[in-house]
């Protein structure tokens, strides 16, 4: 196997681990609303259609990142945008943290920015040896 073979599978296994993390806190919002909410340290709206709305596209984007996790290099593009979207979630929850929501918010945008910063540096390491 080559190293830049070996590089692109890391790109398809951090984009696998996103995946899953998404899919899960969808199943979480669709399925166990009120458990993960209290589970979490969070209320659930009076009207949660949005809420439920999130879970949904949050399923969407679970399924285009294993899409991509199976072949990495193919769609090499939704690498960087998982990795930007996932550091715009980690300025908005921590926006909301700041504001007085609970250190939950404050937890989650650690965990994207954690996942999108690692996404980023493989696929970066990726793109440079396919060069």
């Amino acid at each position: 196997m080559s190293s830049n073979a070996g590089r692109w599978r890391a790109v398809g296994r951090l984009l696998a681990a996103g995946a899953v993390y998404d899919l899960v806190f969808a199943v979480s919002i669709l399925a166990f609303t009120r458990p993960s909410a209290a589970l979490l340290g969070l209320t659930v709206p009076d009207d949660p259609v949005y809420l439920l709305f999130n879970g949904i596209f949050l399923i969407l984007l679970g399924v285009l990142y294993l899409v991509a996790a199976r072949e990495p290099q193919r769609y090499s593009a939704v690498a960087p945008v998982s990795a930007g979207g996932r550091g715009l979630g980690f300025l908005f929850l921590t926006w909301a943290w700041l504001g007085g929501r609970p250190v939950t918010f404050l937890a989650l945008g650690v965990a994207d920015l954690a996942i999108g910063l690692a996404t980023f540096v493989v696929w970066r390491r990726a793109i440079a040896l396919s060069d």
